[in-house]
């Protein structure tokens, strides 16, 4: 029986926890180096909306997401025994009349329908926020809490793999040495610090700050999620979390005036009751301009690799394509074509 694969997974965020579950799942010998800075995946509400109300389209590969999801977080709840992920009836407040003509276009449509409740009159009466032109309840909808997701897959990884904390030292890793330690693989799952990263440096990361509020509120519904103009994520004891703001390429971590004020002034839309603000936080979301990740092998060093860019929609997106990672590092099964960090060679 040949050696399993020694790898090294830089960074653990939720790319570089998810990664290392599904390595260590196909037998790697796996390391994984946690500097304790996480500037995105811990801030984020976790929430999984498979549907894109701009146009009432559905989330990219959204049909092979939610179930993966709904797998991956179980099987890691299970094997923990902790509670981090449920199901999250999302209500999406329209904001036109020609929003309402959309859903009702698609809501019986076989391919929506496992996402879509078909609207009735008491969609159209709501009463527990402003409801101009109506609203329309998402199924399929699920939220992650982001730090207990962390600690229990940091859990696994110790239990079954190593981790190392510190801040990973560029200068130290020689071809596929770090430390004077061999590896494999090298793996980068760095968030937005990916951008400076020598041997990454090509590709066109677009890091993105948003700023959330915790807040209290006797108006917003505990039951379920509304959505216009921002998200509300109830977290129990009349406590909402509420957000974001998008500021392109801002790294800054600090809080502003500008960011709660925004916030507050987009919840307006959904109630007219002037909420307590309990905590301001500030994360930054690594994505990419084309909105896909960054997926693959360096072009030169066949030994190092990327999984990073997973934009807003991470904790959906993540358990599958992790899991396809895997399949493409250990057994050399293709990537999609979409993730593909070859899109980004540059030619001479």
């Amino acid at each position: 029986m040949s050696n399993p694969r020694k790898i090294l997974v830089v960074g653990a965020g939720l790319s570089g926890v998810s990664v290392s579950i599904q390595l260590l799942r196909k037998g790697a010998d796996l390391v994984l180096i946690d500097n304790g800075k996480n500037a995105s995946s811990i801030i984020a509400a976790g929430i999984m909306n498979p549907l894109v109300f701009r146009r009432m389209t559905k989330g990219w590969r959204v049909d092979d997401f939610v179930p993966s999801s709904v797998k991956f977080y179980s099987s890691i709840e299970a094997e923990t025994n902790s509670s981090f992920f449920q199901n999250l009836p999302i209500r999406r407040m329209f904001s036109t009349e020609h929003e309402r003509e959309l859903w009702l276009k698609k809501q019986d449509r076989e391919d929506f329908m496992e996402y879509m409740t078909p609207l009735e009159e008491s969609d159209d009466n709501y009463d527990r926020c402003i409801n101009q032109f109506g609203s329309g309840r998402i199924k399929n909808a699920f939220t992650v809490n982001p730090p207990v997701f962390l600690a229990a897959t940091k859990k696994i990884i110790e239990e079954k793999g190593h981790i190392i904390q510190e801040d990973f030292d560029y200068t130290q890793l020689k071809e596929t040495s770090y430390k004077s330690v061999q590896y494999d693989d090298i793996i980068f799952c760095e968030g937005y610090l990916g951008m400076n990263n020598p041997w990454f440096s090509f590709l066109p990361l677009n890091p993105t700050k948003g700023e959330v509020l915790t807040v209290r509120s006797e108006t917003l519904p505990e039951d379920e999620s509304l959505n216009r103009k921002c998200f509300n994520l109830p977290l129990g004891e009349k406590k909402f979390k509420i957000g974001s703001t998008i500021d392109w390429n801002n790294t800054s971590l600090e809080t502003t005036e500008e960011g709660r004020d925004e916030i507050l002034k987009n919840v307006s839309y959904i109630v007219e009751e002037e909420l307590e603000v309990l905590e301001h936080q500030a994360g930054i979301r690594p994505g990419s301009k084309d909105r896909r990740p960054f997926i693959g092998t360096h072009p030169d060093l066949q030994h190092y690799h990327v999984f990073n860019g997973l934009g807003s929609k991470g904790y959906l997106l993540c358990p599958q394509l992790s899991e396809e990672f895997a399949d493409f590092i250990l057994d050399g099964k293709a990537l999609d074509p979409e993730v593909r960090i070859e899109r980004y060679y540059t030619s001479d």
